[in-house]
């Protein structure tokens, strides 16, 4: 079957996209979701603030989301990872602001500053776990993030299940389908370094 020039970029983009999408999902496997299990720890791993240090739309119902679940008792620490990547807001200090003023014990909230990364969010805080024995954890993020926390968290060899936040009212479908695409090509460009072993 002879393909017209059109038609054979129609499907090369056609391909390209499927490649895109599906390779994440079976490259980067996530932990089972959250069904009210008892955990030690949850862990939200580090989102941009604003310029001015504040929480953003995405960031603020992602504290939601990780406060509700303390206050059910699924948990008796949250602890927050992320430095200073986007802007000059250290990410963790940011979130942990926003956990007291939403109520959270400061003796309840663990801090990581240091984190570059997803990566680095779940490497970097595993020795703070075992340091305090906290050896089941849930993991809060958005949807589109999940996935990829997720494969780190394992990678780290931190147990845990996961739980997604909500998408805030601000963003639209599309925005949020824009989101999962830009996840997707990223996790995809990064295979490499997802796969490398730590020494």
């Amino acid at each position: 079957m002879n393909l017209k020039n059109g038609q054979k970029v129609s499907l090369m983009l056609v391909t390209a996209g499927i490649i895109t999408l599906v390779t994440p999902l079976l490259a980067y496997p996530k932990a089972p979701r959250q069904q009210r299990q008892r955990a030690d720890v949850i862990i939200v791993p580090g989102h941009p603030a604003t310029n001015a240090g504040h929480e953003t739309a995405l960031l603020k119902t992602i504290l939601d989301h990780a406060v509700k679940l303390y206050r059910q008792g699924l948990a008796s620490y949250i602890l927050v990872s992320g430095g200073a990547i986007h802007t000059s807001a250290i990410e963790a200090d940011v979130m942990a602001q926003g956990l007291i003023a939403r109520g959270i014990p400061r003796a309840a909230i663990l801090r990581e500053r240091h984190a570059r990364h997803t990566g680095e969010n779940f490497s970097l805080a595993q020795p703070l776990l075992v340091r305090r024995q906290l050896l089941r954890a849930i993991v809060v993020t958005c949807a589109w993030h999940m996935r990829k926390a997720s494969f780190y968290a394992h990678k780290a060899g931190i147990q845990h299940t996961i739980s997604v936040a909500p998408r805030p009212l601000q963003m639209s479908i599309i925005q949020a389908g824009v989101c999962f695409v830009l996840t997707d090509v990223k996790m995809l460009w990064q295979l490499p370094l997802a796969y490398h072993k730590q020494k």
